[in-house]
């Protein structure tokens, strides 16, 4: 078994739960939060910092199409 194939497996219970709901909304919350740091911010590090979180986060929230293989 891979090393990706192990993470995989231990996260498979999360994604069959109602705590992937609650995940998910907090995903979104912080996406939300970036998105506003994004639209004020005038410092293009910070634009460029904003970016990539909103970009990682959307990633977790497609974690759950790749755990159960349909991504």
């Amino acid at each position: 078994m891979s090393e990706q194939q192990q993470y995989v497996w231990k996260l498979k219970s999360l994604t069959g739960t109602g705590q992937w709901k609650a995940f998910c909304e907090m995903l979104d919350y912080k996406i939300g939060m970036q998105q506003k740091k994004l639209e004020q911010s005038k410092d293009p590090v910070d634009i460029y910092h904003a970016q990539g979180a909103i970009q990682a986060l959307r990633q977790m929230k497609l974690l759950k199409e790749e755990i159960n293989g349909t991504n």
